[in-house]
């Protein structure tokens, strides 16, 4: 293993996912110094293209196996930084299955746990989500970091169940843990079962765009290069705490179609479709980030929405 002297030995787990395969850009990008091991079981929304040629060494093995860390110790020394971007994300997959979310991201979060203890050294960043808060009325509060976690789906469960595990392993064994919890996220190499790619490549094939319910359910929505910006500095100057990660933009479903039928000259009336709602389907989801603000100086850089949905369209629409 070859490392300069100012550079960090750091493991990214879901490194082919789409918020970990961004994460590694953004490392590579912003400090080539460091050497970057990505892990990750190259599942169905994986895209190892998409990092390729970033990283120092790769390895496809699933973190809920129980010889995975043995492997990887055999082959990397001890890591500055880990972080935890592995999971199943897609709620409507936990709702058909939930057993595959529970293995992958409560039994593989484990494994990776117990692995950072024995080793007693370095920090791990565990990504989860704002949704294992629940679900917010349109005029309540935004979510805290103190707000009691109230999980509605097996795949907030799932994600609840391993931020629990992490705190449960700062408090005993003194692990030097951070949990961010982020709102939903968009950008390049997203995978088309996720909203915005599924509006994007159904619009493009003249395809009617399914939305759950009367479309009103609300969702704050990052870009996910600023998503990983706030990782980045809770890794470096963050607490063994909790921290929200969040942007402000609130929009609901059906606003957010027709914003991008707008920029794709369609029109909403003949472009949607009204389906059956999705089961314990949470209304809102609204977070507090004036925690990382205050604390870690954080601020989102893409601030410009619609802008973004513009390059997204181009890209999504070159790919298809």
């Amino acid at each position: 293993m070859k490392q300069s002297n100012d550079g960090r030995n750091i493991l990214v787990t879901g490194g082919y996912g789409f918020i970990g395969g961004n994460f590694i850009r953004f490392i590579r990008d912003n400090f080539p110094q460091h050497r970057i091991v990505c892990l990750d079981k190259n599942g169905y929304a994986s895209n190892e293209n998409f990092v390729k040629g970033l990283c120092d060494a790769e390895y496809k093995l699933d973190l809920s196996e129980s010889n995975t860390f043995e492997i990887l110790s055999k082959k990397e020394s001890k890591f500055d930084y880990i972080f935890n971007f592995a999971a199943e994300s897609h709620v409507d997959n936990s709702i058909k299955d939930p057993s595959v979310f529970v293995r992958s991201n409560v039994l593989g979060t484990q494994n990776l746990l117990e692995y950072f203890r024995k080793a007693k050294y370095g920090k791990l960043i565990h990504i989860s989500t704002d949704e294992v808060y629940g679900h917010l009325g349109f005029n309540d509060p935004s979510f805290v970091e103190s707000t009691p976690i109230n999980p509605r789906s097996p795949y907030a469960a799932s994600k609840a169940s391993s931020d629990l595990l992490c705190m449960a392993y700062i408090n005993t064994f003194d692990c030097n843990i951070s949990i961010t919890r982020c709102c939903n996220n968009y950008g390049p190499n997203q995978h088309s079962e996720k909203f915005i790619p599924t509006i994007i490549k159904s619009l493009s094939k003249d395809k009617k765009v399914p939305i759950y319910g009367e479309g009103l359910n609300i969702r704050e929505w990052i870009h996910v290069y600023d998503h990983n910006l706030a990782v980045w500095a809770v890794a470096t100057k963050g607490k063994n705490e909790v921290y929200n990660i969040g942007s402000g933009l609130e929009f609901t479903n059906i606003e957010l179609v027709d914003k991008i039928c707008k920029i794709m000259n369609k029109d909403l009336d003949k472009s949607a479709v009204f389906v059956e709602d999705r089961l314990g389907h949470d209304f809102r989801y609204s977070i507090d980030c004036s925690k990382i603000q205050e604390e870690l100086f954080f601020e989102p850089l893409y601030t410009d929405f619609d802008s973004q949905l513009e390059q997204l369209v181009k890209e999504y629409v070159y790919e298809a």
